[in-house]
């Protein structure tokens, strides 16, 4: 195999391995789209849920996968921020990524996950959100409009920076 040739695999290699669960950097990033792509269907647990019945909330979309190790490492933090914000209105939606039914609620009963997840096997959801890999966040206003996201792990964002994040949507801003 030529130089290049290596080079340009192990590239290839890199990029795969930083892709496959999200990437251990993080990075925020605003939607263009005006309003959230729709949310149907039943939770993991088989009740009816669709994000529209949320309007007048502001939302976190929690993407996740059981396989996914960072989304593991997170969760906590996301359990806190939950029981933070959703006295003030906040309602969270896990978007659970690629698994079986049995992993995604084994994943929920292990993590304590307090909030719904809808399962999106096909990563539909994802891509209405432009959600390339978990974990991933995605903060909706109380009028639908799709505001930052959060690529990768949540390691990169404070606390302090995710609860200013959920201030803004409360106030609208």
């Amino acid at each position: 195999m030529s130089c290049a040739a290596r080079r340009a695999a192990s590239a290839a290699v890199t990029v795969l391995l930083l892709t496959a669960c999200g990437a251990a950097a993080s990075s925020h990033a605003a939607i263009t789209s005006s309003s959230r792509p729709a949310v149907t269907g039943r939770t993991l647990e088989g009740k009816a849920v669709t994000l529209a019945s949320w309007r007048g909330h502001p939302v976190v979309l929690v993407f996740w996968g059981a396989w996914c190790g960072p989304c593991r490492d997170e969760q906590p933090r996301l359990n806190a921020a939950y029981a933070r914000w959703t006295a003030h209105g906040v309602a969270f939606l896990g978007v659970d990524m690629r698994d079986d039914l049995g992993a995604a609620l084994t994943f929920q009963r292990q993590l304590h996950v307090p909030y719904a997840s809808v399962a999106d096997p096909d990563v539909t959801i994802a891509a209405g959100y432009d959600i390339p890999a978990a974990p991933a966040l995605a903060f909706i206003d109380a009028q639908g409009r799709v505001g930052d996201r959060v690529l990768g792990s949540l390691g990169v964002m404070s606390d302090a920076a995710f609860d200013q994040e959920l201030s803004g949507l409360l106030r609208g801003s």
